[in-house]
């Protein structure tokens, strides 16, 4: 994380700010107002969701046509764990709205 300019930095602080932001709001919702799973799994998705996003800075200062066709390396991890992080958070967050519509 040494290599990268300061927008770079300012984005994945903000990403990460953001992502722990929503999982503490949406766990301290659960415990203390009785919130349904279904909240907590929206919230739990979108946090996730950031916090992948955060690992791919560079993605914040392109154009937006070339982001979908230039591969970025995320930093800390290996591609394959940032796109199973983004799955992941995707599908947490698909799960949540499903259950709360359907309720």
């Amino acid at each position: 994380m040494g290599n990268l300019q300061f927008k770079d930095k300012l984005a994945v602080t903000c990403c990460w700010v953001a992502s722990f932001w929503f999982l503490g709001a949406g766990w301290y919702d659960f415990f203390n107002s009785q919130s349904s799973i279904s909240n907590l799994a929206i919230s739990t998705g979108v946090a996730i969701t950031l916090f992948s996003a955060g690992l791919i800075p560079k993605l914040f200062f392109m154009p937006f046509k070339s982001a979908f066709t230039e591969i970025q390396s995320p930093i800390l991890v290996n591609a394959e764990t940032q796109v199973y992080l983004t799955l992941g958070g995707i599908v947490i967050s698909s799960i949540g709205l499903g259950v709360q519509l359907l309720t």
